[in-house]
Parts: structure tokens; sequence; C-alpha cells
């Protein structure tokens, strides 16, 4: 199966995370925070980064960022799991890199439906549905600005 990263803050959701993964045989590990993750994925990109953005010491936009300066993403497929839910947020992690983009709560059959997706996709349907997403954010937020303010 896949070596999985999970990097995010909070115990218990990692052990949620962990569980789901672990089960179907993936092979994971965790960082705590954000330095954690960049330091790990420099020493040894995992095949999918599960990424928190509300994190201490450098949150997941700063990651994503420091991934990118660095050039040391490889092949590393990766998915934001994070609270932060608003068009902004979604576009802005789309934007930095991220493949997918799942909100919390979730439920951990979604999550895992969604890793076996992006394990499986090629990185040419991980961009097309990525730039899919973009446009779409990109429309909400056009909408929000025009109507959010009422």
């Amino acid at each position: 199966m896949a070596r999985i990263l999970i990097a995010d803050d909070d115990a218990d959701i990692r052990q949620l995370v962990i569980y789901a993964l672990a089960d179907e045989g993936h092979e994971v590990s965790v960082a705590k925070n954000g330095q954690e993750a960049v330091d790990h994925m420099s020493q040894s990109p995992p095949d999918l980064l599960v990424l928190d953005i509300m994190m201490p010491e450098m949150d997941g936009y700063d990651v994503l960022r420091t991934l990118d300066e660095r050039d040391i993403r490889g092949l590393t497929k990766i998915l934001v799991l994070t609270a932060k839910g608003s068009e902004h947020d979604w576009k802005l992690g789309y934007d930095l890199g991220a493949d997918r983009y799942m909100t919390k709560p979730f439920d951990p059959e979604e999550l895992l439906t969604t890793v076996n997706d992006m394990l499986t996709s090629s990185n040419e349907e991980l961009e097309a549905k990525r730039e899919e997403e973009q446009d779409r954010a990109n429309l909400l937020s056009q909408l929000e600005s025009i109507f959010g303010d009422g």
C-alpha cells in the first residue's frame, strides 16, 4: 500500500486518520506541526500528505509554500484536511498546490475514499481536478464578495 504522512497538531484527529488509513494497510507516519512535516518531507517524501492548515510553528499554508520553495514535494500528493472551510481558504489551498481539500469534521469513510481515489489518480488527473476546483473557488469567492456583505 502507500506511505502516508499525517500532519496535524490535534492528537484525536491524528488517531482517527491513522486508524482509518492503517486499517486499509497503509504505512502511516505523523508530524505534530508544520515544521515536522517539512522535515519529514525533506528526508523521505511519502506518497500522500494529509495536511492540516491550523498548526503551531508553521501552518499548512506555509508548509505548502516551503515545499514549493525548496522543491521537495516530489511526487507526493497532498490532501488538505482542515476546519478552515471558507471559499478563500479553499482557493488558497488549491493555489498553493493542494490536490484535494476536505473540511473537518469529516466522515472517515469519505476520507478513505478520497485518499484511495487520490492514490490511484495520475498527476495529470489531479492537476485537472485542481484546476476545476480553482475555477469553482474563484467563482464562489466572486459571488461571496458581491453578495456576502448583504
